[in-house]
């Protein structure tokens, strides 16, 4: 047992902000770490993907699905344009009974979060979209897997690439006979603008904005000015990293 308990209160008592700030802290990473995005989630909602994001972003919920065989031809497409400023989201599902597929998809961004910040080096608020809903017919979706396919999907090998949150990159997941597929396309390791599948999801999306433009990967990045230090930056900015198909 500590000896801290048995001094005076008011030894103690200063203690108590510092102590709470960090007990958050701690509360909110635990939240951060340990919720797993699931079929019945809701990316919408701020608080869902607050908690969840890494999940959503690694697929959990398909990949579940995929294993038990029941995710068949199901897509899920991130693009991260800074995650605090803009962030769009594409989920693609096989309408039972037809040849057609359901395209989800979400903006998010963007938000100032200095007032969120508590020193946790997680992917923190960004308000919701209301989802776009769009039909596909067969041969969208096949003019889609095909670029996907043009650009490296199934192809590609990017073990240990990392994914910056404050940088522009693209994740796309799959599911073909119980068998999960990852690709990433990160600004700098690829010239983003040379995709040949955002071109083909902008138009079949039915999003109203138009996707942001990729940055020139060799341009000399500019610091963002809602960043007041470089502690700032830690406590705000995330990656995740590639490791075989998963993300970590």
């Amino acid at each position: 047992m500590p000896t801290e308990i048995h001094r005076p209160r008011n030894d103690v008592a200063p203690k108590r902000p510092a102590f709470l700030k960090f007990a958050t802290a701690l509360a909110t990473a635990a939240i951060l770490g340990g919720c797993s995005y699931t079929a019945t989630s809701d990316i919408a909602n701020p608080v869902v993907r607050k908690a969840s994001w890494f999940s959503y972003l690694n697929a959990d919920d398909l990949r579940v699905a995929c294993s038990a065989g029941e995710a068949e031809g199901r897509i899920r497409i991130v693009y991260n344009a800074d995650y605090y400023k803009d962030v769009r989201t594409f989920d693609i599902t096989p309408q039972t009974g037809t040849d057609n597929f359901m395209l989800v998809s979400h903006m998010f961004g963007p938000l100032d979060v200095s007032e969120m910040n508590v020193s946790v080096r997680s992917p923190l608020g960004a308000f919701s979209g209301e989802p776009a809903r769009q039909t596909l017919t067969r041969q969208q979706y096949l003019t889609l897997t095909d670029a996907l396919q043009q650009d490296g999907f199934g192809t590609q090998s990017r073990e240990g690439l990392r994914l910056h949150s404050e940088d522009y990159y693209w994740v796309a997941l799959g599911c073909s006979q119980k068998q999960m597929t990852l690709a990433a396309w990160a600004n700098g390791d690829d010239d983003l603008r040379d995709l040949h599948f955002p071109i083909v999801l902008e138009k079949v999306s039915g999003q109203v904005d138009p996707l942001p433009p990729a940055p020139d990967p060799d341009a000399l990045k500019v610091p963002d000015p809602t960043i007041g230090s470089h502690r700032d930056s830690q406590d705000r900015n995330f990656y995740r990293t590639v490791r075989g198909n998963t993300l970590q």
